[in-house]
């Protein structure tokens, strides 16, 4: 390995571990605080909460590997631009390539270990999230629930209920409402002063306290009766939150490439069949859209250190802090792009591939022209100054002849 290839290399990780360190806890911290806030207003184990921030990171350091990856490329390289290293080299002939194909070698291989993180831990990650979040729900049903947001596990008998906030010292709910029998055209309201959840064999059950029904009235069509109850129960059925959480086993996010490709020729099959739904296409588009990911993503590596080297050979001064904005800057715009064609591939307004290759794309088009720039920055510029007149200091001294002396 060439002595220069060493000192660029030497340069690039320090930063780039301590960026993919400052991402990584950024993004792990909003979601610890998310999580906390629930764990300890529900009482649950916390012990689960470490479990699930584990299980998470994996989907956090696919991300952060790219961001990474350009923040050290332009903070190694705006040091030896500050520190004028880069005009010795250039002085002493070392040209462009040589610094830039190193590291696009090294951000390429970075990509290349993302995309096997991203298909062998990622998934496995997904699976374990959900399936230690259904426990949770099956064990602690107060962890669904939340105040303010309508409960509709019982939706399909009919009913439906909400809680408008907790006490804090008994924790019990306040202000709880129940629709029931909303399919029937008669539909009960209940309105009860508190209310707890309570697990009795393994069913969940709700129970309000002093409160009153109204039920309407079949002989008269304006009327209804009013009663009064100091307690009353009503039976929970906590499986459609269950299986809501159990669908995520089936999400492509839960699938390796191999079952994720399986998957997406699977739904192709049934959308070319003459009677084929809405959801089978919708559910299509989101398979082909995962599956471009797993490719688009890594490679964002390789993109980024496109981009990163010539940005980061043309800092000057201040290098490190200029590279750090730049390098906030160019994440934030292709993650912007990348949630835009997400969703544009995931509602049918582009094509999946197009709508997923499409930050990379754009990055990489910029960063191929700041290349190109960069390596005829020298021709651009002596084409520019073609036909002026060379500085006084460099024309041809004037030679004044003396006569012979008398």
């Amino acid at each position: 390995m060439k002595i220069l290839t060493r000192y660029a290399l030497k340069e690039f990780f320090p930063p780039f571990f301590l960026a993919l360190l400052c991402f990584t806890s950024i993004l792990l911290l909003d979601e610890i605080f998310r999580l906390t806030k629930r764990f300890v207003e529900k009482g649950i184990n916390l012990g689960y909460l470490i479990e699930l921030l584990i299980y998470v990171l994996p989907v956090i350091l696919v991300l952060t590997i790219p961001m990474a990856t350009l923040v050290g490329i332009l903070l190694a390289l705006g040091r030896l631009s500050t520190d004028n290293e880069i005009a010795a080299m250039k002085s002493h002939g070392i040209g462009f390539h040589q610094i830039l194909l190193p590291l696009l070698v090294v951000a390429s291989l970075i990509g290349v270990f993302d995309f096997f993180f991203m298909d062998y831990a990622l998934p496995r990650g997904n699976v374990a999230y959900a399936s230690l979040k259904r426990d949770i729900n099956r064990q602690n049903p107060a962890f669904v629930l939340e105040e303010g947001v309508i409960m509709k596990e019982l939706e399909r008998e009919g009913k439906l209920w909400m809680y408008e906030s907790t006490a804090p010292i008994t924790d019990r709910l306040q202000d709880v409402k129940v629709w029931d029998s909303i399919w029937s055209g008669q539909p009960r309201f209940i309105h009860a002063t508190g209310g707890d959840i309570e697990i009795e064999n393994g069913q969940a059950w709700l129970k309000l306290y002093d409160g009153l029904t109204y039920e309407p009235v079949p002989t008269a069509p304006n009327g209804f009766r009013l009663t009064s109850f100091a307690e009353h129960r009503i039976a929970l059925d906590l499986s459609e939150t269950v299986e809501r959480t159990k669908l995520e086993f089936e999400s492509p996010r839960t699938m390796s490439m191999e079952k994720l490709k399986a998957h997406v020729k699977k739904l192709e099959s049934r959308v070319s069949q003459v009677n084929s739904s809405d959801l089978i296409i919708d559910k299509l588009r989101k398979a082909r859209v995962e599956y471009q990911k797993r490719f688009s993503i890594p490679f964002a590596c390789f993109v980024f250190g496109l981009i990163g080297v010539p940005l980061g050979l043309i800092v000057k001064r201040s290098g490190k802090m200029v590279g750090a904005g730049i390098g906030l800057t160019l994440i934030l715009v292709y993650y912007l792009i990348l949630q835009f064609g997400q969703e544009a591939g995931e509602n049918g307004t582009l094509s999946p591939a197009f709508s997923i290759w499409l930050p990379n794309i754009t990055i990489g088009a910029i960063g191929m022209g700041i290349i190109v720039m960069t390596i005829f920055e020298d021709r651009f510029t002596a084409w520019r100054t073609r036909g002026e007149s060379p500085p006084v200091d460099l024309k041809s001294p004037e030679v004044q002849h003396l006569g012979e002396s008398d």
